[in-house]
């Protein structure tokens, strides 16, 4: 029986390149979406591991759970923590790092690095008066205000070079800044394709931090010293809100946030990959039908001569999986290269990926060989239990009789039960209304499709019977093709179900993407009546200086404009954000459906009082950022 398989596999071989195709492509998506995401996220793991290579313990600041009561973030590190650090014993050296958002323009004046990290921070030179982290590759290390370094790649990017003159923006007002120096460096984000601004220690603090201020302090260890011990020693040392952190631990929760981050990436391409692989079914289970009904005599001339039910089954699922080896085989090795082609294009957007290998891992060549044998051995099964049905007297009639329609009333049968749940679930779920109803909905629609997917066979005479008024104007050539659909619904009905998978997901996939544009767009309508919101770029996290709502209130067209500032507070014993707006501009620019009061009521009290509140004098004297 294996012998006689692989014989009917080399004697169909133009037949089944389809079925090889199907499932090559398949594999493809599934092997390039697992190399492409193995190699990014090796490449960055690699990367962030170079990056604290020179960090033993880093000294960060940290809210403890009993500090709950207190909104807000820890402190920031003092100069005092970093002088105690650097004289515990076993440190060989410590630094304070300062950092913050600062974009960066080429001589074009657009942003570089394309706001995917914008970031500043110091140059703390040692004892030798060097920073480890960063080497200098031309010029020196900026030294006081208005000089600037930056890292390689964005002096690059940017063609910028030591003595140039650069703009830059921290809290919103432009800056013009003298490049003094070009450095390398191994951070993630820069390999990735952000940029990094040095600034001296006292600068950085003035923009990022406050003076005498650190984010964060790293701690070089000794000769002889392991981290584990350091960080000991600097846990004696340290206050209460600040916690030391070993440098192999920060490398292994950051390669764990770049897989996690991956893995998001990782789960959409391969839904793809599934949907192809689905398509894919449709088209193996007919091309295995068509050949078991071509193969009628010979299977029945088989079971005449002694093979069972059995025998016939496996003989048509060897073929299948030798079929689905081959198309495995060679959809991992198209998978390496989409792979490849993948980096490379990612690449050329210039969201730039650090160097490192290809990996292809065992994982990835197991998944997809057994992802492609699976899927076509499954397809076939079908197709091979039908072909043990085969009586053996059908090897001395010239065609097999045509089957009954018992299979195909169990079949609408199934399938009307599918579709009437999933209408009852759509309907039951609209009627719920809001969220609660939409998860009855989804589920719905996905047992109403299944449904619809049963009943094709059904559908498909009343369908082609409205598209003969078309047919017939090709002629004879139209009038055989509506007798061919029509004689075998079963056959149509595979044929058309792998288009209609890929139309409906096509369609469901564009009128899901445009009705939540048009969600957010709307929701935007409804809660804006301002023209414009001004913020700072990157995350939006930064505040804007006081000096930009000051220069857009002085533009003619400028007709309302109010600054924003929030502020962590305890309310009612729940942490929550405290909003500062101009009450009377603001009922201009926003819409609020008030239940009670309004934006009148919003600022000092209007009585006159001797009594003054610290914490209002200082709200409303410390100028809002936007």
């Amino acid at each position: 029986m294996l012998r006689t398989a692989l014989r009917n596999v080399l004697a169909h071989k133009a037949r089944l390149l389809m079925t090889v195709l199907a499932v090559m492509l398949g594999v493809a998506f599934v092997a390039g979406t697992l190399v492409f995401t193995n190699t990014i996220s090796d490449a960055y793991q690699k990367s962030s591991q170079k990056g604290f290579q020179g960090v033993d313990v880093a000294i960060s600041p940290d809210k403890k759970d009993d500090d709950s009561a207190i909104p807000g973030e820890a402190p920031r590190l003092s100069q005092q923590v970093l002088d105690k650090a650097a004289k515990v014993p076993g440190a060989a050296s410590a630094y304070g790092v300062v950092n913050g958002y600062s974009a960066l323009a080429d001589k074009k004046g657009d942003l570089l690095g394309g706001g995917f990290s914008n970031r500043g921070g110091n140059y703390y030179p040692g004892a030798d008066g060097k920073d480890a982290r960063y080497t200098m590759t031309e010029g020196r290390a900026p030294k006081a205000a208005g000089e600037i370094a930056l890292d390689s790649k964005t002096a690059e990017r940017g063609k910028y070079k030591a003595g140039d003159s650069i703009r830059v923006s921290v809290d919103g007002p432009v800056r013009t800044e003298k490049v003094v120096g070009v450095f390398t460096t191994d951070d993630g984000n820069v390999a990735a394709g952000g940029t990094l601004a040095l600034y001296d220690t006292v600068t950085a603090q003035k923009l990022f931090a406050k003076p005498g201020q650190f984010d964060e302090i790293d701690v070089k260890a000794a000769a002889g010293t392991s981290q584990a011990t350091l960080k000991s020693a600097l846990d004696k040392v340290l206050p209460e809100q600040a916690k030391a952190t070993t440098g192999k631990k920060l490398a292994k929760d950051q390669a764990k946030a770049i897989e996690e981050g991956m893995s998001s990436m990782q789960t959409a391409m391969l839904v793809f990959a599934g949907i192809a692989l689905f398509v894919g079914i449709f088209i193996i289970v007919n091309t295995f039908s068509m050949l078991v009904a071509q193969r009628t005599r010979e299977l029945a001339l088989m079971r005449a001569v002694g093979a069972t039910r059995r025998q016939v089954t496996r003989s048509v699922l060897m073929e299948a999986t030798f079929v689905g080896a081959v198309a495995a085989v060679v959809g991992l090795a198209a998978g390496v290269g989409i792979g490849a082609l993948l980096r490379s294009v990612l690449n050329s957007t210039g969201a730039s990926v650090p160097d490192g290998p290809l990996i292809v891992a065992p994982t990835t060549v197991l998944v997809s060989v057994l992802v492609g044998v699976v899927v076509t051995v499954l397809s076939a099964w079908l197709p091979g239990r039908r072909a043990a049905k085969i009586p053996p007297v059908a090897a001395m009639n010239s065609v097999h009789a045509a089957p009954t329609t018992r299979g195909l009333v169990v079949r609408n049968t199934i399938g009307s039960l599918f579709a009437a749940a999933g209408v009852a679930l759509v309907v039951s779920g609209a009627g719920m209304g809001g969220s609660d109803g939409q998860g009855p909905m989804a589920f719905g629609a996905a047992v109403l499709v299944i449904g619809v997917f049963i009943l094709t066979p059904l559908l498909s005479r009343p369908m082609i019977a409205a598209a003969s008024p078309v047919l017939r104007i090709f002629g004879m050539p139209g009038k055989l093709a509506r007798q061919n659909a029509v004689r075998n619904p079963r056959r149509t009905a595979a044929t058309a179900s792998a288009l209609m998978v890929g139309l409906t997901l096509i369609t469901g996939m564009t009128v899901i993407a445009g009705s939540m544009q048009k969600g957010i767009n709307n929701m935007a309508a409804d809660g804006l009546k301002s023209d414009y919101v001004v913020s700072m770029g990157g995350d939006g996290v930064r505040p804007l200086s006081p000096e930009v709502s000051k220069s857009l209130a002085k533009v003619p067209e400028v007709t309302a404009i109010s600054p924003l500032r929030s502020s962590p507070a305890r309310v009612a014993g729940d942490t929550e954000t405290l909003m500062g707006v101009d009450p009377k501009a603001i009922k201009e620019l926003v819409n609020v459906d008030f239940t009670e009061g309004s934006f009148g009521a919003l600022g000092a009290p209007k009585s006159s009082s001797t009594t003054r509140s610290p914490t209002r004098t200082t709200g409303r004297s410390a100028p809002p950022s936007p």
